[in-house]
């Protein structure tokens, strides 16, 4: 399977196949330019029908951003299967920066894969607790907080580059309130977006979280 299969079955939720993300010798695969326009093709495509499943208007994609999510994403998944490459080979591939800086449009963009954190995250604990690759992970959670809801002691997240848009506030406070995540309740203005969503019945938001 291809880069670009492996984005098509991620993103329609169904079993993910994963071609191998280096070789032997940690040498990161790199798509050529026809299959980056392959997957580009293919999420852009998602992503139409995906925004009008969000509560308001969320902001225009960033290409960049979607692109190096994706590829994040899809070396996470090979390095859960690909167990002979050592520590310092994944942590090259996964602390290579999103080359934009976060912002509304960047948060959604980045989200359209890496909302799969926390499933990623627990694959990779189910088969060690202690396995590098999930502190690699917690790392890249803490960076991308609205994508990294339900993941348990990330510490402090800063979710202050989405927050001003309205559509990101409402999908993050709804992930919260759905994953009881109380550690993102500490934010003063995401626990009064909670508190405003939930309503009188604070034992379904706060009380819970």
């Amino acid at each position: 399977m291809s880069v670009v299969g492996f984005v098509e079955s991620l993103l329609a939720g169904g079993q993910v196949k994963v071609p191998r993300g280096a070789d032997t010798a940690g040498r990161l695969y790199q798509p050529a330019s026809a299959e980056l326009d392959d997957i580009a093709a293919v999420l852009v495509a998602f992503e139409a029908d995906y925004r009008d499943s969000l509560a308001g208007h969320p902001p225009r994609l960033n290409l960049p951003a979607m692109m190096w999510a994706a590829m994040t994403s899809f070396r996470v998944c090979a390095f859960l299967i690909q167990r002979d490459l050592d520590e310092k080979a994944m942590r090259t591939a996964l602390e290579v920066p999103c080359p934009e800086e976060p912002s509304p449009a960047v948060c959604y963009s980045v989200d359209l894969t890496l909302r799969f954190l926390p499933d990623f995250v627990r694959l990779a604990k189910a088969m060690s607790p202690t396995d590098p690759l999930v502190v690699m992970l917690k790392e890249l959670a803490r960076r991308w907080p609205l994508s990294s809801v339900g993941i348990a002691d990330l510490g402090e997240v800063d979710p202050a580059p989405f927050l001003g848009d309205r559509c990101l506030r409402t999908l993050y406070v709804d992930r919260i309130i759905a994953a009881k995540d109380r550690s993102r309740v500490e934010h003063p203005v995401v626990r009064d977006a909670v508190q405003s969503a939930v309503g009188i019945h604070q034992e379904l938001g706060l009380g819970t979280c």
